[in-house]
């Protein structure tokens, strides 16, 4: 009977900071948050989508964009994958050659870096803390702006990339068959253990307060998992279930991208409360109680 009730209170406490973070979610009104970040990934998306395009005919390897897109099918709804790949075709003659990715650098720097600080701003609201002054937040969603680019294009590069492209590699460096079929298995754990440590250092670095640095965090975990669920759920219904081309006509498929990016925008929120509430767990201040803001050297 002891047991039984050391188990529920261990129960109890392990689902206390999912309540708490809901409620802060919603009383934050962290869905108008996500609006806003929604707003500023969509205005960055094609900017970045010239300059990824640019730095891969640079590299000499353009070939490598069309098996991004036809790996990206499986986690994107199908009408938003259609917008990303109208795109690609009208700005691909645009965008290739070394000449233009310098400029592309900076043409997608400034509304990504803006999204970098909608993000910032919301999880200084999810952890009770002040801004950080302009001279110091605008280099610094810069500098983090580079970051996340490098680190994401990694990670959705480990996740997407094909066995073609893996079988080349493995001929360049002297591998034999044995590393294409174990990279099958391994990149996709790979990839996603990469996305937890992308949105570990987006819950590290972005808040304006002075908290240990940990490899992992519950928040991170629980963002990649429920994304990576709810896109394979969105997508379903969106192939399978909903007619928004009835609705929308032939905007149909940049507002499915625009509510796929937002559900993204939100999880990645919600991520940020439940490690505000844990953080206020372990650093014993209590459920209400406002983090300490910090001017530390990582800023």
């Amino acid at each position: 009977m002891m047991a039984a009730t050391q188990g529920k209170g261990r129960l109890g406490q392990s689902i206390k900071p999912l309540i708490e973070a809901a409620k802060e979610f919603s009383r934050e009104d962290m869905l108008y948050y996500g609006a806003a970040l929604s707003y500023q990934v969509f205005f960055s998306l094609f900017p970045f989508l010239f300059f990824l395009l640019a730095l891969l005919g640079a590299l000499n390897i353009p070939d490598f964009w069309d098996s991004l897109l036809d790996q990206s099918r499986t986690v994107l709804p199908g009408q938003a994958a259609g917008v990303v790949e109208q795109a690609t075709e009208q700005i691909r003659g645009q965008a290739q050659g070394s000449s233009l990715l310098s400029l592309w650098i900076i043409v997608t720097l400034w509304p990504a870096s803006a999204a970098v600080r909608t993000t910032m701003h919301a999880l200084n609201v999810a952890y009770d803390v002040e801004e950080r002054p302009a001279w110091k937040r605008y280099p610094l969603s810069i500098l983090y702006t580079i970051l996340l680019a490098v680190l994401i294009i990694v990670a959705v590069g480990l996740m997407l990339i094909g066995p073609q492209i893996v079988q080349w590699l493995a001929q360049q460096i002297g591998l034999g068959s044995a590393f294409v079929i174990i990279w099958q298995w391994l990149r996709i754990p790979a990839a996603t253990l990469l996305l937890v440590a992308v949105v570990t250092l987006i819950y590290y670095l972005f808040p304006n307060i002075d908290q240990p640095f940990r490899i992992l965090t519950p928040g991170a975990v629980l963002t990649v998992i429920v994304w990576l669920v709810a896109s394979l759920g969105f997508s379903v219904y969106v192939n399978n279930f909903g007619n928004f081309s009835a609705i929308y006509g032939s905007l149909a498929g940049i507002i499915v991208l625009l509510v796929y990016i937002y559900i993204s925008a939100s999880v990645l929120l919600f991520g940020a409360e439940v490690n505000e509430q844990i953080y206020n767990v372990t650093e014993g201040q209590g459920g209400n109680e406002e983090p300490q803001e910090t001017d530390s050297s990582r800023d």
